[in-house]
């Protein structure tokens, strides 16, 4: 990051604090420490159910894009993945302090280091839906359809039969990739789509633009001969 952009984020912070949703985020870990104590304390031994603490917390981090300043700080020359890069520094932190006051609670002894990729990939996954939901309806209102959206995804992918499934909430296999593979690729591609998506839309496309150039490069016509002016 060279030092121009630096000195944007710095003065970005600010505002990002007071523009963020934060109720969210409270609210998910409230539901997602019942999860854990209802887990917890049922018949048959104690389970506390991270997976869907994991996306009780997701859900949350879905309205983390939302930004009811877009309209009127289009037009700044700071880079909308800039701010969106703001955005997550800020909200994602107390997020983690969310997340890790859970574990605490559920006892770290019943944490498979496969969750932690789960969680990873479940939270890029939903930051990418809502960069595609802010390209859509606009990034005002970009929680209210990557929340839904992501639902949609995992019901999906529950259905789809356990050697298929893009997204298991619990490993369907001892191998590696089932372990780990899948969310850790739902965690790669999550990230390249948001990246790709949260190109400032007026920015032109390199490839686009050197296409462009090419097609519309004007022809030089030679000058008459002499023989053709007499």
């Amino acid at each position: 990051m060279t030092r121009a952009r630096w000195i944007q984020a710095r003065l970005l912070v600010r505002p990002v604090v007071r523009t963020i949703r934060w109720l969210p985020m409270p609210a998910s870990g409230a539901l997602g420490t019942f999860i854990v104590y209802a887990g917890l304390h049922e018949r048959g031994g104690g389970n506390p159910h991270l997976p869907y603490v994991a996306i009780a917390l997701c859900l949350s981090a879905a309205f983390l894009l939302d930004d009811p300043t877009a309209e009127t700080v289009g037009g700044t020359p700071t880079p909308l993945l800039l701010r969106r890069g703001v955005q997550i520094v800020v909200g994602v932190p107390t997020l983690l302090v969310i997340w890790g006051a859970i574990l605490a609670y559920a006892g770290f002894g019943e944490l498979h280091p496969a969750m932690w990729v789960e969680f990873a990939g479940m939270l890029a996954l939903t930051l990418a839906l809502a960069a595609i939901g802010a390209r859509i309806i606009g990034s005002e209102r970009a929680g209210m359809f990557a929340a839904p959206a992501l639902m949609l995804v995992l019901v999906v992918s529950a259905f789809v039969s356990a050697r298929w499934r893009p997204l298991p909430l619990d490993p369907v296999g001892t191998g590696w990739f089932d372990v780990y593979g899948r969310w850790a690729t739902a965690l790669v591609v999550s990230s390249a789509v948001f990246l790709i998506v949260g190109r400032d839309p007026a920015r032109a496309n390199p490839i686009r633009r050197m296409a462009l150039g090419v097609v519309r490069r004007p022809v030089v016509s030679s000058p008459p001969s002499p023989q053709a002016v007499r």
